[in-house]
């Protein structure tokens, strides 16, 4: 049989939730890093009828909205 105090049964205790919590973190920390997604402001558009924002393909000057299907233009500022 193993001797185990009250002591030792506590401190294992907090040891695997602590161990819990820094494997969790580690695991969103890496998830963060594989799922996320960047966008660059000069693409994010805005559309006049609705006020809807929305991401616009990278080479597109002219798109539609996506609620509205109204014409958007990007105007370089």
């Amino acid at each position: 049989m193993i001797n185990l105090t009250y002591a030792d049964g506590i401190f294992f205790y907090v040891l695997l939730c602590l161990a819990t919590i820094a494997i969790l973190w580690a695991r969103e920390l890496w998830r963060n890093r594989a799922y996320s997604w960047e966008s660059s402001s000069r693409r994010v558009l805005n559309c006049p009828g609705c006020h809807v924002s929305f991401i616009a393909p990278d080479n597109a000057n002219v798109t539609r909205c996506p609620r509205c299907n109204s014409i958007c233009f990007y105007r370089k500022r």
